[in-house]
Order: structure tokens, then sequence, then C-alpha cells
């Protein structure tokens, strides 16, 4: 999943650019869930184009957060890899993926933590998260660790209902198989950062 984070921030004033992020190519993001039978993964199959971010606030470690704007991670409900044909289509038209052919993942701010190292460290975000045209507000704590001076490894994931988001969990066979109405946002991602 090759795609630039950069963003626009206030380490060197307001109007001077911050550091930007590459993802690497081996960064997942996936969603899981179950059914009465089985339980599935959805991997996400997108490429990125680079994609700029703004934000305000002294960015340095203490109290407060970091505020941003223009996050929005857009992801294309019909690149999500179910694993089989069968199994694809019914995530599709559970997500209403005509209607609505897009997901979003907003971040929206980040509560100031511990300065990141190679021990793992812990940070809350605050997220929009846009799912078959219904948005929610989710907060996500993600697990951050640096790997070298410019890599850092971020691990997250998310409980979610798909119920929530206006979505009729998904049953098969006249209802004798019926999906769960859990899943989960799973991302593995792996920044390289490009200064």
């Amino acid at each position: 999943m090759p795609f630039l984070l950069g963003f626009w921030g206030s380490i060197m004033g307001p109007s001077q650019s911050g550091p930007s992020f590459m993802i690497d190519p081996g960064s997942t993001l996936e969603i899981h869930g179950s059914s009465n039978v089985n339980t599935f993964i959805c991997l996400c199959r997108q490429s990125f184009v680079p994609m700029p971010w703004s934000s305000s606030g002294d960015l340095e470690p203490g109290q407060g957060e970091w505020r941003f704007k223009n996050t929005r991670l857009t992801l294309q409900t019909q690149l999500f890899d179910c694993g089989n044909k069968v199994m694809n289509k019914d995530f599709y038209l559970a997500l209403k993926a005509k209607e609505h052919p897009r997901m979003q993942i907003e971040l929206q701010s980040i509560e100031k933590g511990q300065v990141i190292g190679p021990a793992w460290t812990t940070l809350a975000t605050h997220t929009l998260i846009t799912i078959a045209g219904r948005s929610r507000q989710v907060p996500i704590h993600a697990k951050v660790r640096r790997l070298t001076s410019t890599k850092l490894q971020v691990i997250a994931e998310k409980p979610l209902k798909m119920t929530d988001f206006g979505i009729h969990p998904p049953t098969a066979l006249m209802g004798m198989i019926k999906t769960n109405d859990d899943i989960t946002i799973h991302m593995n991602l792996i920044l390289h950062i490009l200064g």
C-alpha cells in the first residue's frame, strides 16, 4: 500500500511544512469479521496517491493535542478482497458499494504522549470514520514504536458495529448463515519519515 502522508504543521511555524511519510508496501489495512459458521478477513488492496496533511498545535510531547485538517484516507470499497468472489459480492452489497463506493478514515487529533522510542508507546487518536455514507466519531488507541531514525511502526485495531453505520449484517442460505454485527479494523503500518 504505497502512499505518502505529508502533514503541514507548526513544527517550524504555521506556514512551513512538517515531515512527510511513506507507508511501506508491506503495510496492511484489514477488516475482520465473523458469522455463525466461520471468520473472514477483507484486505485492502488499494494503492494511494500522495495526500497532504495539515496540523496545528505545538508538536512537542506534553499536555494537549495535535489537531489535523484534510487528513482523509479514502478507501475504495470494491478494492477490499475477502478471499473469494462470493464473499466479496456480499461484502460490497452490505457496505452499499454502488451507492457509496468509498469509505473514509479521517484523523482529527492526537493526544500528546511520550517521546516515541524503540519501545511501544500508545497514542490516543480521534477519528471520523465514514462507511456506507454514514459517519461516526471514533476514538482509536494506536501503538507506535521507532524502528530506526527514519522508520516507525504503527499498529491499531478498532472494533465497530455494522449497524452503527446503517449496515444490515448479511445473511445467506435463506438465513442459515448469519454475519455477526461486530467487525474490527486492523492496521499494521510501517512509516518511512522523508523529512
